[in-house]
């Protein structure tokens, strides 16, 4: 026996280790989706809290500058509006509307769904309402209703919503003056453009247009409320019918076939109509200009310099003095985007802004406001501050008031212009054509025209309305006025 081997066990270090099994490929997968399992579980957790947190603490707008309205309210409680139900829905319609940067949110989901989808040469369109039209030019057939650009408060509306659906403010703003900013000329014309029917506006070289469809019933018997004033005025009263054309008759995309009607058409079979009332024709008159920035891109009006070429044409029928563009001071307000961006919310409206160019007259006048019965309320600017998509609002403020300016012209004419939003504009260009100018919005007017006018010693009258309003359903407050 060997005695130099040691017998002590408990000094021998032997490592001793189970091996591991080897996993599948398929375990291994399912290893794999558990951990990206328990990941999306924590991510989507910490985000929805976080975006919760946000909700709940950040600052509530309370207009919407790019729509043109007020946001909903949190409603008053009260026991019949809980049991009917309306103060639940009420508190959803708040938070849905009310969603703490709500306007940079619809910014980038424009942005966004600018990139879904094909886009065909440049053209998208926008549709609002669905019905049957009449006296429409396409190889398709009509599949939109008509929507009435003329505004419906004080601050200029694109459709003709309720007032619940549009409740509007006009906030304390601030026009910024510039030297004289040159627009780029209008592209060309592609013959190949053409375009597919979403939301009624149509996108066409970074410009909105509403699509216009009209009717000549409504054209017939717009010109016969017209003509029934000229009765009721006698020939002591010159009146004068300007129906204002819209950028679908100067802008559309030469290919499109997407169903509109003719305004041209639609403003000759009312000019057809008239009886004693002189048609201010100012279609061809706008085309001569179309290269200049006659109307807005990215709202539904016509630009100043539009109204400029209008109420020439009209001076020119009333055998009135009138001022050369010239002789007028020039504001540039850059960066404008109007209402059209609201309404289609397509982001080549937001990210492509213009200037909005109106003009200060230089001579003498006197702006007074008085309420819809014709009561006082203040004497104030023409010219109004205005901001961001309201800059319509320069003139006069908005619709709702009766305005009435007394000038320096040299004459004793006193003209009465009744009109919808496209009249606001033609104002300021005669205030030197005129000693005496009563603005009376037909939708907003509480008393008897007819009356009112041979109180205050009408010599002229002008109704000043776009096509959308002469031949769509807003003409019938001319009636209202009229009798009421």
């Amino acid at each position: 026996m060997n005695d130099d081997f040691p017998n002590d066990f408990n000094k021998i270090d032997i490592d001793i280790s189970i091996p591991k099994k080897k996993l599948t490929r398929a375990e291994k997968n399912q290893k794999i989706i558990r951990f990206f399992s328990k990941a999306n579980i924590v991510i989507f957790a910490s985000v929805f809290s976080v975006i919760s947190i946000y909700l709940m603490v950040g600052k509530r707008p309370t207009v919407s500058e790019t729509e043109n309205r007020t946001l909903a309210e949190f409603p008053e409680f009260t026991v019949q509006s809980l049991l009917s139900g309306k103060y639940t829905d009420k508190i959803e319609a708040f938070y849905n509307d009310t969603v703490p940067g709500r306007n940079k949110f619809k910014n980038y989901a424009a942005s966004i769904k600018s990139h879904w989808g094909r886009e065909f040469d440049g053209i998208k369109v926008h549709t609002i309402n669905k019905g049957d039209n009449q006296n429409t030019v396409s190889k398709k057939p009509a599949v939109t209703q008509a929507v009435t650009t003329a505004s419906t408060t004080s601050i200029p509306a694109a459709t003709d919503l309720s007032s619940d659906q549009i409740k509007q403010t006009t906030p304390a703003v601030t026009t910024v003056e510039t030297t004289t900013v040159t627009q780029a000329p209008i592209p060309e014309d592609d013959p190949a453009d053409a375009g597919e029917l979403s939301n009624n506006i149509m996108i066409y070289k970074n410009r909105g247009i509403p699509i216009y469809y009209g009717s000549f019933d409504s054209g017939t018997e717009y010109a016969s409320i017209l003509n029934k004033y000229k009765s009721d005025l006698g020939d002591s009263v010159n009146l004068y019918s300007m129906v204002c054309p819209t950028a679908i008759s100067f802008y559309w995309p030469p290919s499109s076939d997407i169903s509109h009607g003719s305004e041209k058409d639609n403003i000759n079979n009312i000019n057809a109509s008239l009886s004693g009332v002189t048609p201010v024709n100012i279609i061809d008159t706008l085309m001569n200009h179309r290269n200049e920035p006659i109307y807005s891109r990215t709202d539904h009006h016509w630009q100043p310099r539009g109204a400029y070429y209008a109420a020439q044409e009209f001076a020119k029928q009333a055998n009135v003095p009138f001022d050369d563009l010239s002789e007028y001071q020039e504001v540039v307000v850059p960066g404008y985007v109007g209402t059209l961006y609201g309404f289609s919310g397509d982001a080549a409206l937001n990210d492509n802004p213009e200037d909005f160019i109106f003009y200060r007259p230089d001579n003498s006048y006197t702006t007074h406001y008085y309420t819809p019965s014709f009561e006082f309320e203040n004497d104030g600017e023409l010219l109004v501050e205005a901001y961001g998509s309201s800059m319509y609002c320069t003139f006069m403020g908005g619709d709702e008031k009766i305005v009435h300016i007394e000038t320096d012209a040299p004459n004793d004419k006193t003209l009465f212009i009744i009109k919808d939003s496209y009249g606001n504009a033609l104002v300021p260009f005669l205030t030197n054509s005129f000693k005496n100018i009563f603005v009376v919005d037909m939708r907003y007017f509480n008393l008897n025209i007819i009356s009112f006018m041979k109180e205050h010693h009408a010599t002229d009258l002008l109704f000043a309305m776009n096509t959308f309003s002469a031949t769509g359903s807003n003409y019938l407050s001319l009636e209202t006025i009229r009798t009421q």
